[in-house]
């Protein structure tokens, strides 16, 4: 920290500003009459730390040359002057004035209190001097909490004589071990503090520290000789000082039995079911939060939570107002008798995210409350005071009667601070994997009864949440029987106006000189479109075809507009051409090369046949009566057309299937073009075959 070189705290990958850490350690607030003065003290020159035991003060140092920071007593040394320092408290049964309740006045009267401290004698100035320029204050408790409540009270106030309040930062070890933090606000927000007790928790167990308890006398001693002995704050007392001691312990007696402090520890459940419930933990206990006053009190009021402002320089913290008209809904929705479940959830989910905004808006700098009370302190004393805030709204909407605020870190079992207002309540709140805690403080308006709210609201968050949830479900799986079904309703009904349109049309075609028939496709072959059967190839149609309107003659029995079944068709016809009628197909087949395409520039080179003469798929069937077969084909060579030798015709199988696929295709298609040259060459060969048979006939009467 003194080298500046701290890793930065991060917060979704943005670096926080480290400004307040400097506050971490050698720094004090020091009371005056009129206003506080928070001091630093520079830690290169400061190395002692201050403890504190049965309302007395020492000091050690914690390095063996002040000069050189590496000479650091080691863990052993510093234990030494602990078992020093406490050996001397316990022995020590002199009455000596309890300073430290001093700290625990109200901060006018601490001042004037400071002041008559010094006027009891001149060597207090310089004994409280050493206590605020120590590193940090620890306080070594006699006392052995053991509740969670106890626990609790014992870190937040104590005794009042065994403290400094107004010290960073005090570490609270108890008789039994156990160890809390006492944190100073004003200077320094929760994180630092936190990040410090991580700190010291991880470096104790990577070191592997011995047991103190079992080491040697003999060792102790000889490592004790060479250490100077811790120096006791002896401070001198007087009648005014041992008066304004009295008064501080009254005062201090009547604070702490005024107050109530209620640790709830909620192991329902915590942020991985409301994870599940999809919605940020935060909002969702600031709103069980809600609808725990809201139950209690009746009414819903301003409510604080701290956001972090730390993404700018220099930034602290801006409000999160909890209270809004989306909570106000969510919290009277959750009380009325006549609301669903639905629409509970509905209206919590509203109010979260409508919270997680603001919230939002609070940590990039976007909320009212800092501008606000930036423009309240800039006025001038002689200035009047604007109209907007003297307004009785303003004034109500700027009373926290529900502070809150969040720390969630495993180190932590225990955690909270005081109300900020004498009718409002204080609660602080972990939100853990499996668990929630809460700390409720107030001044005797019920906190262990707004603890059972808190409870209650959330195992009723939880119950709106899940059985809504199990309702969706339900509804889901409903649904997707309902439209199982309808689907294979539609189905059913699509296969057989399917069959009837097939059926109608074969008829339609079989009646028609000029239609061609396909073979028929097995659709029941597992092959087939990736189905069992036709039923789920129907089904996918996005258009089945209507009865009152008969099938387009082109695209032979299916609807034209139909492409899951058309490209199916094409598919299987093709397949089935290919290996049982290429017979059928050599009379349709069409070149490869439509003449004028940019294929046709380059003519392909014509296969040697055993009689050096290639003939033209497309004048196959006009062999015996065309004399100029070699003209058409050296003609058909220059257009790049495919042929194929008179073997391979008498064999009946093409060398290629390229033509018989653009055929089918051409048919399952629909284009007019291609059937109308087809319907031409038919005519052409009938006529040919015409004059062949009236040639023979006429040569056999000859």
């Amino acid at each position: 920290m003194t080298r500046r070189t701290l890793t930065p705290d991060m917060a979704r990958n943005a670096p926080f500003c480290m400004n307040m850490y400097q506050y971490l350690f050698n720094y004090s607030r020091i009371a005056g009459s009129c206003a506080d003065t928070a001091v630093g003290f520079a830690p290169e020159t400061n190395n002692h730390i201050c403890v504190v035991r049965n309302g007395k003060f020492y000091i050690f140092e914690t390095l063996h040359l002040p000069s050189k920071p590496s000479s650091v007593f080691s863990p052993r040394e510093i234990m030494i002057q602990l078992e020093r320092i406490k050996k001397m408290a316990d022995d020590d049964k002199s009455s000596v004035p309890e300073i430290g309740i001093l700290s625990t006045t109200h901060r006018d009267q601490a001042g004037k209190d400071r002041i008559t401290l010094f006027e009891a004698h001149i060597s207090n100035k310089a004994h409280m001097a050493k206590i605020e320029t120590s590193m940090f204050v620890l306080c070594l408790d006699s006392s052995s909490p053991t509740t969670s409540e106890e626990f609790s009270r014992a870190c937040w106030h104590g005794d009042g004589a065994s403290r400094w309040f107004d010290k960073c930062f005090q570490l609270i070890v108890f008789a039994n071990g156990r160890a809390g933090m006492n944190g100073e606000h004003s200077k320094m927000d929760a994180t630092p503090t936190s990040r410090l007790c991580r700190f010291m928790i991880d470096e104790a167990q990577a070191r592997n520290l011995p047991d103190f308890r079992n080491l040697n006398a003999e060792d102790l001693y000889e490592c004790a000789s060479a250490l100077d002995k811790p120096q006791p704050l002896n401070f001198i007392t007087s009648p005014a000082l041992d008066l304004a001691i009295a008064n501080a312990h009254v005062a201090f007696k009547e604070t702490v039995d005024a107050h109530q402090m209620v640790p709830t520890e909620f192991k329902g459940y915590g942020k991985g079911l409301i994870k599940a419930f999809k919605m940020s933990p935060d909002a969702y206990v600031q709103m069980a939060l809600q609808l725990a006053y809201y139950r209690k009190h009746g009414e819903l009021v301003a409510t604080y939570e701290s956001a972090a402002t730390r993404k700018y320089r220099h930034g602290r913290t801006e409000t999160a107002r909890s209270c809004s008209i989306e909570s106000k809904a969510f919290c009277e929705a959750m009380d009325d008798p006549d609301m669903s479940l639905k629409a509970r959830a509905a209206a919590c989910r509203a109010a979260v995210a409508r919270h997680a905004q603001y919230t939002a808006w609070a940590v990039d700098g976007q909320a009212v409350d800092r501008h606000l009370l930036g423009l309240r302190l800039i006025r001038k004393p002689e200035e009047e005071v604007p109209a907007m805030f003297q307004d009785p709204v303003f004034a109500r909407t700027c009373r926290w009667r529900l502070s809150t605020s969040q720390i969630s870190d495993d180190c932590f079992i225990a955690y909270g601070w005081g109300e900020v207002v004498p009718d409002g309540y204080g609660c602080a709140y972990m939100v853990k994997e499996t668990e929630l805690y809460f700390c409720v403080t107030s001044m005797g308006l019920g906190s262990r009864e707004f603890g059972q709210h808190i409870a209650e609201a959330l195992e009723d968050m939880r119950f709106t949440f899940e059985e809504v949830r199990k309702m969706e479900k339900a509804e889901a799986a409903e649904a997707a029987l309902v439209a199982a079904a309808a689907a294979a309703e539609a189905a059913r009904v699509a296969a057989e106006e399917r069959e009837k349109a097939l059926a109608a049309a074969a008829n339609g075609a079989n009646g028609d000189g000029d239609a061609m028939i396909l073979p028929m496709i097995d659709t029941t072959s597992p092959g087939f479109f990736g189905s069992a059967g036709g039923v789920d190839l129907i089904s996918r149609s996005p258009s089945p075809p209507s009865l009152s309107k008969p099938a387009p003659r082109t695209s032979l029995f299916f609807q034209k507009d139909d492409p899951v079944l058309r490209t199916a068709l094409a598919r299987n016809a093709m397949a089935i051409a290919q290996e049982k009628y290429w017979s059928g197909i050599d009379d349709i087949a069409f070149d490869d090369v439509t003449p004028g395409s940019p294929k046709a520039k380059t003519a392909r080179p014509q296969l040697p046949t055993n009689n050096s003469t290639s003939i033209s798929a497309s004048s196959a069937s006009l062999l015996s009566n065309n004399s100029s077969s070699s003209a058409s084909t050296d003609k058909q060579q220059q257009q790049g057309s495919r042929t194929r030798s008179s073997s391979q015709l008498m064999n009946g199988r093409p060398r290629s299937d390229s033509g018989a696929k653009r055929t089918f295709m051409a048919i399952l298609m629909g284009e007019d073009s291609v059937l109308g040259r087809l319907r031409s060459r038919r005519a052409n060969s009938n006529l040919s075959n015409s004059s062949s048979s009236s040639n023979n006939n006429n040569n056999n009467n000859k």
